[in-house]
């Protein structure tokens, strides 16, 4: 997050005197974190509005997330035993647990949180037609929100199972795939780069008033896995639009899909299966230089069917932030997503910084 934040800085500083309005900010680019998905291509909101020629955007995003989440075999062993203190699983309880359940395809139990710092670059090319790439950079620890999330649950209400029994901020990564533990992780990872992005993105209607686009993405199989597992390269197809009914308010939506192509044999088995996606999001005061922003984003279930975990059912996830427009050609925003549907297939609460400069002679 510091990172990011200096380079921030270092944007605001250097800003070119030569303008981009910001115009239409575009949805919110919810990505989910959960570290299995972290590899695959997922479904992210795309923006409608494409950038006219000879117009250039550079966007620095930084999410800080928390995932507490385990199948629900783990869940129930946690919920017998009862334990009178905060646990700490060590590679033996792993593999004692996984001896008695040889005949489950997958077992997962992840505690750790994520820190996704990602570059996106957009090029407006004409003829309503613009090229994009993003570029990850992962690292992940124990973090700091584990506290933070059971005093929000505490003070609302809510309840999330297993997190009053488990050791607060630290990493366990743990994979068992028919009675063998796969995956086996105790430790902060440093910075390590994820595999890009490219997408393309082709206008196909615009009014003003109204705006939709068909966005095509790609993600090859270039960078080093992050554990044993290794994805294919993955492909996507995306339609975003924009409704603004008035001189103060945005409304955008989108649907669209992913296919995931078979990886190695330890990704494979995790079951992965092609995923649907849909966005909606609200943004207010579009004429302020402060707009808030409500965002809904809808996934599929990541793999297919299996006794002992919930990643083949759907989720829903909420992006809440506001945008700060504090020149013409320079954008802060500050967003907190977190998952609703609570189906132990999402990362949880997570926190978000990110810049965008818009740059070059094209013109809004």
């Amino acid at each position: 997050m510091r990172v990011a934040g200096t380079v921030l800085l270092t944007l605001t500083l250097t800003v070119a005197a030569q303008s981009q309005e910001p115009g239409h900010l575009g949805p919110a680019p919810t990505r989910d974190q959960f570290p299995i998905n972290l590899e695959t291509l997922t479904y992210v909101p795309a923006p409608p509005d494409v950038l006219p020629a000879g117009a250039f955007e550079a966007n620095l995003q930084c999410v800080e997330a928390n995932t507490f989440e385990f199948s629900d075999l783990i869940k129930d062993a946690l919920q017998q035993g009862n334990p009178s203190q905060r646990l700490s699983i060590s590679l033996p309880q792993a593999q004692q647990f996984a001896a008695q359940n040889r005949k489950v395809p997958l077992i997962f139990f992840f505690q750790m949180e994520t820190t996704l710092t990602t570059l996106r670059l957009r090029a407006g090319l004409g003829d309503g037609r613009e090229a994009w790439v993003m570029l990850p950079v992962l690292r992940w620890s124990g973090g700091f929100e584990d506290g933070l999330i059971d005093w929000t649950h505490q003070t609302f209400g809510f309840n999330q199972t297993g997190r009053n029994y488990i050791e607060h901020n630290q990493v366990r990564v743990v994979v068992i795939q028919y009675g063998k533990v796969t995956e086996y992780s105790d430790h902060s990872g440093g910075s390590r780069l994820l595999d890009p992005v490219l997408g393309l993105t082709q206008s196909l209607y615009d009014s003003g008033a109204w705006s939709l686009a068909a966005s095509i993405q790609v993600k090859p199989a270039v960078v080093p896995s992050l554990y044993d597992s290794r994805s294919g390269v993955d492909s996507g197809l995306q339609f975003t639009s924009r409704w603004t009914p008035n001189a103060s308010m945005d409304t955008y939506f989108g649907i669209g899909g992913v296919h995931r192509q078979s990886g190695n044999r330890t990704f494979n088995e995790y079951g992965f299966r092609d995923q649907l996606g849909a966005h909606a999001m609200i943004e207010g005061w579009r004429t302020s230089a402060w707009r808030p922003f409500f965002q809904l984003v809808y996934l599929t279930g990541a793999t297919r069917s299996s006794p002992g975990h919930s990643l083949s059912k759907s989720s829903l996830q909420h992006d809440l932030g506001v945008h700060w427009v504090c020149k013409p050609n320079l954008v802060f925003t500050l967003r907190y997503m977190n998952n609703i549907t609570n189906n132990e297939n999402t990362a949880d609460m997570a926190l978000i910084v990110e810049g965008t400069w818009r740059f070059g002679k094209g013109r809004s």
